[in-house]
């Protein structure tokens, strides 16, 4: 990989489709290169609010008011707090430029207002890398709208370098030079195991797994905060990086191959084949449960 990659920083833009998928698919990770020094933008494309507001779910079905919350059925107080949560979360992992185009995620489609919209952010920032869902996910077909954005946003790549958006005031480079996917599940489902979704690319997030923790404490209309958020980076990103000795990691998929001027080393498993496998494995005890929940009265109502 050339110098300027390994040395200058870099510009990552991550597009997602609700609002806590912008922490618990790649928070990490970002905050990784938050700390490097690296620009980091967020996308969110939808409000949230329709399908994974919990909380207002609850109160819809039910009829039973279990928060104190103000928001109750107003849409746009709802809308906020979902924002709020996002913001406060992403700033604990240290990314400040978060940005909301707030399409409904009732049904989210690949549209040409999305993909345009996502290609305007493209356009001004330049990332040299892009981060977002698997276009795979669930064959594309009965998602919750995880494959639709990464699909608007594989389109807005090309509607970027178009004269109609393309930044000339920054015409040095092109961009992106890779595309990243996540591949943890979005719904289990029969069809998950359709779309191959391996991993070629893990991303060790343990020296900033507690922070990932607390952004994901922040979120509260999903009912995240607590044991519950523990639980889901024990289990996901746990599981991910069991077999590497990774106690907790992110898994990616790449969309282009990449190429190099002679054969990469793999940085991890050199470190690796270092110690001993007694060694290696000390460090794999580290438990999610072990970072205290410091934040409000859990939003759960059977806690």
């Amino acid at each position: 990989m050339s110098d300027y990659f390994v040395h200058d920083p870099l510009t990552i833009l991550a597009v997602v489709c609700h609002p806590a998928d912008a922490i618990d698919l790649a928070g990490g990770t970002l905050c990784l290169h938050a700390e490097r020094g690296d620009r980091v933008t967020m996308v969110v494309c939808t409000h949230g609010v329709d399908t994974h507001h919990w909380r207002k779910l609850d109160e819809v079905h039910f009829g039973d008011r279990r928060e104190s919350e103000e928001e109750g059925n107003d849409s746009e107080v709802a809308l906020g707090v979902k924002e709020r949560e996002v913001v406060a979360g992403m700033d604990l992992l240290g990314v400040t430029d978060v940005r909301f185009l707030r399409f409904s995620d009732e049904l989210l489609t690949v549209t040409p207002e999305l993909i345009e919209s996502i290609a305007r952010v493209m356009a001004e920032v330049k990332p040299h890398l892009l981060i977002t869902h698997n276009p795979t996910e669930s064959l594309g077909l009965a998602d919750v709208g995880h494959a639709d954005s990464a699909i608007a946003s594989l389109k807005a790549i090309y509607l970027a370098e178009t004269p109609r958006f393309a930044n000339f005031a920054a015409p040095d480079r092109q961009g992106p030079a890779q595309v990243f996917f996540g591949t943890m599940n979005g719904q289990t489902t029969s069809l998950t195991h359709e779309g191959a979704r391996c991993p070629n690319v893990l991303v060790d997030i343990t020296p900033v797994v507690d922070r990932k923790i607390k952004a994901m404490d922040c979120l509260q209309s999903q009912y995240y905060p607590g044991d519950l958020a523990r639980k889901v980076i024990e289990d996901v990103n746990g599981r991910v990086g069991l077999h590497a000795r990774m106690p907790y990691a992110e898994a990616f998929q790449t969309y282009y191959p990449d190429g190099y001027t002679h054969l990469p080393a793999n940085e991890h498993l050199l470190k690796l084949s270092e110690k001993s496998i007694g060694d290696g494995l000390k460090k794999m005890r580290i438990m999610a449960s072990e970072v205290p929940y410091e934040g409000p009265p859990r939003g759960n109502p059977q806690q």
